[in-house]
């Protein structure tokens, strides 16, 4: 197989259309179709049903389209590193990360950018999402990664992760002892209802996600304190005084010394989209760029190494606004 047999395969399969995909690769229709049926005479087998609408990936050509967005993606990435770590990236980049996900990526991010770039500068401010929201619209902030970004109104965003919410318990009860609860599959959503919790206030990000879960399952949260910060809710989960929902994440490091119980809750609606975020009117530097990559490479290395759980979306390099 050869890189450019691949690359006009998957132009081919984003756009549905050998004749859309010619217009864009600035080639005639004949010599595409010839390159994407080379490939698949190499590989035996049919990876596009031609129908009247244009054509859509069979199984065989889903399983390529999958490695190879991968792999183009990668390729991409790597050499606009290599061109900015050949040019001396300097500059500054402005960071904006919410207190569920800054304990797991801020210091790796912040040791990667200062090993890869040396002459650049990257500050990072811990807020939360709806601050956030602001910070990235008034262009306070180069890059932020937030939740819940469709109720922002201007600004360009592209997925990083959906990312798994869990209910997290104490391992102790209230007198110390051990609490009993052990993580022996999924909880039911319905149980949700039953429970007293600390969960974060109304305006956050991750909150309206929870809520929303609830709202569809048809369950009343009894929710008992709300705080608007992540430590002091793991402190008072650890305490006994309640428990709460927050992404693995947020308490992985809890979790591996025991202090914590994380427990994955059965609803696919439990699910939080992460995003990174850039001000609309407002250009996106070398210095943003090269961090963005960093982002979307830790997070990947995350959830290998089971610190983050979710579904890693693949860095295509693109945004879209929001409105």
């Amino acid at each position: 197989m050869e890189l450019l047999e691949l690359r006009y395969f998957v132009q081919v399969a984003d756009l549905g259309s050998f004749s859309k995909a010619s217009v864009k690769l600035g080639i005639t229709q004949p010599a595409l179709s010839r390159q994407v049926q080379k490939l698949e005479h190499e590989l035996r087998t049919s990876l596009f049903y031609r129908h009247g609408r244009g054509v859509s990936l069979t199984q065989p050509g889903r399983k390529l389209y999958d490695v190879v967005r991968h792999l183009l993606g990668a390729l991409a990435e790597i050499k606009e590193e290599i061109q900015d770590q050949s040019e001396r990236l300097t500059g500054s980049v402005t960071l904006g990360l919410p207190p569920s996900i800054c304990a797991t990526l801020g210091a790796p991010l912040a040791r990667r950018f200062h090993e890869n770039y040396p002459d650049a500068t990257l500050r990072i401010h811990e807020v939360f999402s709806g601050t956030l929201l602001e910070w990235v619209e008034s262009g306070r902030l180069d890059l932020a990664v937030l939740y819940d970004a469709r109720r922002g109104r201007s600004m360009l965003s592209s997925p990083l992760l959906v990312e798994n919410l869990m209910l997290i318990q104490s391992a102790k009860d209230a007198e110390g002892n051990e609490s009993g609860i052990v993580d022996d599959g999924p909880v039911p959503v319905a149980m949700l209802g039953d429970l007293t919790l600390v969960l974060p206030g109304l305006e956050n990000g991750l909150r309206r996600v929870v809520d929303a879960a609830v709202r569809r399952a048809d369950i009343d949260l009894q929710v008992d304190m709300e705080i608007d910060s992540v430590t002091a809710i793991k402190q008072l989960v650890e305490e006994g005084m309640g428990s709460t929902i927050l992404p693995f994440g947020a308490v992985h490091r809890e979790v591996r010394q025991g202090r914590l119980i994380a427990r994955e809750i059965d609803s696919k609606d439990m699910h939080a989209m992460l995003v990174t975020a850039t001000p609309l009117h407002q250009p996106v530097s070398k210095a943003t760029r090269a961090l963005l990559r960093l982002i979307h490479a830790e997070v990947a290395k995350c959830v290998a190494n089971g610190v983050l759980k979710g579904k890693v979306v693949a860095h295509t390099g693109t945004t879209e606004p929001v409105a």
